[in-house]
């Protein structure tokens, strides 16, 4: 599948919320979407990663407790677990493709993965020093909640949740007013939402968690999707040089996905 697959899914903006229209993001399309990345190369490489020189593995490090259980729900082809027990952290992974997981079991036996449905995680209340959870919460239709209340239930008092969503933020905002997307609802299947920091962060309170930080993404991702001047910038040598000086200059401000740190009241903190 090409990496550019997404500039196919059609995009429509209703109740403050970001719609993409597509394909269904079932079993079939997540074990084909990671087929030919299962490699022994693939999880060396994760293995041996810099995580104090990626831009979510810096929030990653500073955010989870150093000590005791973590867990990455919907963790496709396992690379944040490798990642960050690379990084010396006792992450294990669950995800819902049963072709996936297999696969990721026979290439990387020693890597924690299994498979495990996010909305009824199988281990007792309290589990997890951390919940993980990367591109996955915004493909329920119905909407996150579900996944949200599993994750206060399996992570322990303190504990944190760190999520990540696509980001409905300033740029695709400002897209939205000046009629950029679709003016009705498409007839692909229903994809992903797009959160506001705002709706986002509110759902995880209403969950049962305090909100600690939020912390948008992957600003040149955000702009490949967005505007077809600056592909044609990045495609000729001197795009390299943009992506540098407008992800310093907006990529706290704005970004393709927004992550979430928040943690778990202890006691009688509200």
């Amino acid at each position: 599948m090409s990496d550019f697959y997404w500039l196919s899914h059609r995009r429509y903006v209703e109740a403050g919320r970001m719609r993409w229209h597509a394909e269904q993001a079932d079993e079939a399309f997540w074990d084909n979407y990671w087929r030919e990345k299962v490699t022994p190369a693939y999880f060396s490489n994760a293995f041996a990663a810099d995580l104090t020189g990626d831009e979510m593995g810096r929030i990653l490090l500073a955010a989870m407790p150093a000590r005791g259980r973590h867990l990455e729900a919907g963790c496709g082809a396992g690379y944040w677990v490798a990642a960050l027990r690379g990084a010396g952290l006792d992450v294990e992974g669950i995800e819902y493709a049963r072709d996936l997981v297999e696969r990721v079991n026979a290439v990387c036996p020693e890597l924690p993965v299994r498979y495990g449905d996010a909305l009824a995680i199988d281990c007792p209340d309290d589990t997890y020093a951390s919940y993980l959870s990367f591109g996955v919460v915004e493909h329920r239709q119905d909407g996150p909640e579900p996944f949200l209340a599993e994750a206060c239930r399996v992570v322990m008092p303190g504990g944190k949740a760190i999520i990540s969503v696509p980001f409905l933020g300033p740029t695709r905002r400002t897209r939205a007013r000046l009629g950029r997307y679709e003016a009705a609802p498409p007839t692909p299947p229903f994809f992903q939402y797009g959160f506001t920091a705002d709706e986002f962060t509110t759902l995880i309170e209403r969950a049962g968690f305090v909100i600690d930080a939020t912390h948008p993404l992957y600003f040149h991702r955000m702009l490949l999707e967005e505007s077809s001047a600056y592909r044609w910038l990045y495609d000729r040598r001197f795009g390299r040089a943009w992506r540098r000086a407008l992800s310093g200059l907006f990529g706290n401000r704005d970004g393709h996905m927004l992550m979430v740190v928040a943690h778990k009241p202890v006691g009688g903190e509200k």
